[in-house]
């Protein structure tokens, strides 16, 4: 990937993060990047190919970072904790979940971002499951439903306490509601 594309792709995932998929615009990319809109339409034409860039890429990124955590060695509750963390991270950056952000936009998206977006959220209960289906084996956990609906359940809390967080409470309230869902688990 070209140093240009890759800057577009960092400065558009911060404004996504910090105001959202339909206050960003093309404009302020080019002024923080450097560059003329026209270099930002050579490598995205419209909008939503941005779009669809940077969820394909949060995909791989996040992915790899979610994997990394649930591939190792540690209890359950030690794993949601370590996944709570990535989200507290972002909070303390003032900077919202990638996927949380772009679906609070949806309903302006086309179909095929949705799609990727849908895609996206499915791929990361997958690997939340595998720390529910570990917590479920070695009853470290107390879990009714599925491995994947209680995973589904869990990243949908996170994403929702991180927006919550951060117009109030911020990272300390964050901290507290994440360790009372993941003591609510715990067996």
């Amino acid at each position: 990937m070209s140093d240009t594309r890759t800057k577009i792709l960092d400065v558009a995932e911060d404004l996504v993060q910090t105001v959202g998929v339909n206050a960003m615009s093309y404009k302020h990319i080019s002024e923080a990047v450097g560059i003329r809109k026209a270099s930002i339409h050579h490598h995205f034409p419209k909008k939503e190919d941005l779009v669809d860039e940077l969820l394909k890429r949060c995909q791989t990124t996040y992915g790899e970072n979610y994997r990394a955590i649930v591939d190792e060695d540690g209890t359950a509750p030690e794993k949601l904790r370590k996944l709570a963390g990535v989200f507290e991270q972002g909070l303390l950056q003032n900077k919202l979940c990638l996927v949380g952000s772009i679906s609070t936009d949806k309903n302006t998206l086309p179909a095929h971002s949705c799609d990727i977006l849908k895609d996206s959220i499915k791929m990361t209960v997958s690997i939340f499951a595998t720390v529910f289906a570990q917590g479920r084996e070695d009853n470290s956990l107390r879990i009714s439903g599925t491995d994947e609906e209680v995973a589904y359940t869990f990243l949908s809390f996170l994403v929702g306490t991180q927006i919550v967080a951060r117009s109030h409470g911020g990272d300390d309230m964050f901290n507290k509601a994440a360790e009372i869902m993941i003591k609510a688990l715990e067996c």
